[in-house]
């Protein structure tokens, strides 16, 4: 990854993210939580040892990590130490580093990267989804969240957020590409979040419309 910009969006991404998205989508820890609700319902029955929150950022996942997976022993990378500060003071008991090198022999048996690899540039994608494999236990599951380029209403937010003036989203079928050439095996994926909060009550058919390329981000599972 590359250097980390991050630093200086650390005291402020939460709000800058907040003012980026329109009043009728702003629904504050949901992004976050869905993911990992997401991740934990895949993984299920199975109970991950060891998790890596791969950019972790300033921490907002991290909590709903703990919540989901009590009985993990939990990880944050990220290139911003300043982000690292401040996931910290969210979950204190997460082992967070931003050397990559410092992670030695620690595998994990399940790797989350969310809303990250969009900030890595095109031809580092690779490299950085090769080393999140070799982090992984054999039979490990990589669970990547992106963007969905081709949804109006995810363009128009990501348009308008500072700290993704310079990032690039990308489709899922480049997603899977990357994935193919990451030495990934099984893979299975989906489109999600298609109702914004004014319908979240139709939530519960999302998982029916996972083919369906309308939602505003997508997910690629991944093992090893």
């Amino acid at each position: 990854m590359s250097k980390p910009e991050f630093d200086q969006y650390a005291q402020q991404y939460d709000r800058l993210m907040q003012e980026a998205i329109p009043d009728g989508l702003n629904e504050d820890g949901y992004f976050a939580e869905y993911k990992v609700a997401l991740m934990a319902q895949r993984l299920s029955p199975a109970r991950p040892r060891r998790i890596l929150d791969f950019g972790c950022g300033a921490g907002r996942g991290l909590p709903f990590l703990a919540q989901y997976f009590p009985d993990a022993e939990l990880w944050g990378y990220d290139v911003s130490p300043e982000s690292l500060k401040i996931a910290a003071q969210r979950t204190p008991d997460a082992r967070l580093f931003s050397d990559w090198d410092a992670l030695g022999q620690t595998r994990f048996d399940a790797i989350i990267a969310a809303n990250v690899f969009h900030h890595i540039p095109p031809d580092q994608r690779r490299q950085a989804l090769e080393q999140c494999r070799g982090a992984l236990a054999d039979g490990g599951q990589m669970f990547l969240f992106e963007h969905n380029p081709y949804n109006p209403a995810t363009r128009w937010v990501f348009e308008r957020c500072p700290f993704d003036a310079d990032a690039e989203m990308f489709s899922l079928s480049e997603a899977l590409r990357l994935a193919g050439e990451a030495g990934f095996g099984h893979t299975q994926q989906g489109y999600t979040l298609f109702f914004p909060r004014p319908l979240a009550f139709l939530r519960g058919l999302e998982p029916m419309l996972k083919r369906l390329p309308l939602g505003a981000q997508y997910y690629v599972q991944m093992e090893k």
